[in-house]
């Protein structure tokens, strides 16, 4: 039997053995571009990214690659653009300012100028004029694009449509002032976290009445509830300020999946070390945990595989801050041949890198990976 790329992919987040470890990857722009040039591939496409740089690749890339999940996301309603000021700046429709800076090891990203709810007051966010995800044509895009991929490749579907909860507050506070206020400002964060939860419940709604019968995993969003050395946030502010509004807006997608497509699975994207954390995010609803940091603290890949493999779906594991930036080919194949034997057993293992992949990542590090995915993740799996 010859698998396709959906099959597999629906068997392992199924918990079954397909006939080997289904890749993913999400390339941001300058990356892209230099795994185009590196695979010597000429394609007429524009190629677009969003604030964060991210770019959805070509499905003939990733059929050329070896990859078997593609992004869907929401686009711009009807006569939508992003504001753009004469310096350069972008503000998106939550009124975040992002500025364009250059990195050390190449690419480029866009960082936030100016947070416009820093020093807002309660009755501030009863004014402030929040995103309207139900614009008309906001999902017209999005499923357009699933339906062709659906009926046109064999690729896996993965639906991002409503942003992150928490992070917003980096965004339209700024990191230091979230956190500080999020800890002195109990009401005023508790209100924050509503209001946001509100605007990304519709934008989930959007995007799944338009593309979720085609669908096979929905991320809701990224949270970043972890660093590299444990939680950013203690117990007691996780269980009481943050979990109840992610759990909220997780039943309410998985309620209405269930009335349009059962099957699809609900992912989501942490970094850092989380796994104080896990069982919760388990309880609250999370099927597919992203992108499991393997370099964090307390997030050994086989003791997770242990504790928590027969509840959730692992997807990532590759290490993104050493390995595939710096290191050989030889060791970006021992460290997926690591992540396969920790994660794959079983299934419930979609092998990608633990992050997005920035341009300091060589491309042939990236076709080494799917390389020894295909060739180390067969199942059944051999030692």
């Amino acid at each position: 039997m010859k698998w396709t790329s959906r099959e597999r992919t629906v068997a392992a987040i199924n918990h079954h053995e397909p006939d080997r470890v289904p890749v993913d990857i999400t390339p941001l722009y300058d990356f892209y571009l230099n795994l185009k040039k590196f695979l010597s591939v000429e394609i007429d496409e524009v190629v677009k990214h969003n604030l964060f740089m991210e770019v959805i690749p070509h499905p003939e890339i990733l059929r050329i690659l070896g990859v078997d999940i593609i992004s869907v996301k929401l686009g711009s309603a009807r006569n939508q653009k992003n504001v753009t000021y004469s310096d350069g700046s972008v503000q998106d429709e939550w009124g975040v300012i992002y500025r364009k800076v250059s990195q050390s090891g190449g690419g480029s990203y866009y960082e936030v100028q100016h947070a416009p709810l820093a020093n807002a007051s309660i009755e501030d966010l009863e004014k402030y004029p929040w995103p309207a995800a139900d614009l008309p044509g906001r999902g017209e895009g999005a499923e357009a694009f699933a339906k062709d991929i659906y009926e046109n490749t064999d690729l896996a579907l993965m639906g991002r449509f409503g942003g992150p909860i928490i992070e917003m507050g980096v965004y339209l506070l700024g990191f230091e002032r979230w956190m500080v206020r999020a800890a002195s400002e109990p009401e005023f964060a508790a209100t924050f976290l509503d209001k946001v939860t509100d605007v990304q419940i519709a934008f989930d709604r959007v995007g799944i009445q338009a593309a979720a019968k085609y669908l096979h995993i929905l991320k809701v969003s990224g949270e970043d509830l972890g660093m590299q050395t444990g939680p950013l946030y203690s117990p007691k502010m996780f269980q009481g300020l943050i979990l109840p509004r992610l759990k909220r807006r997780w039943q309410a997608a998985r309620q209405l999946l269930d009335e349009i497509n059962p099957s699809v699975k609900i992912m989501l994207h942490s970094c850092g070390s989380i796994r104080k954390f896990i069982p919760d995010l388990i309880e609250a609803g999370i099927q597919v945990l992203d992108p499991v940091q393997p370099h964090a603290a307390h997030m050994d890949s086989f003791e997770l595989k242990r504790e928590f493999g027969e509840k959730l779906v692992f997807h990532g594991g590759i290490d993104i801050q050493q390995v595939l930036p710096f290191g050989t080919q030889q060791e970006v194949e021992e460290e997926v041949r690591t992540r396969i034997n920790a994660f794959a057993p079983g299934g419930g293992y979609i092998l990608a890198p633990a992050h997005n992949v920035q341009a300091d990542v060589p491309p042939a590090n990236i076709v080494a990976m799917v390389h020894a995915a295909h060739l180390y993740g067969q199942y059944p799996l051999s030692q």
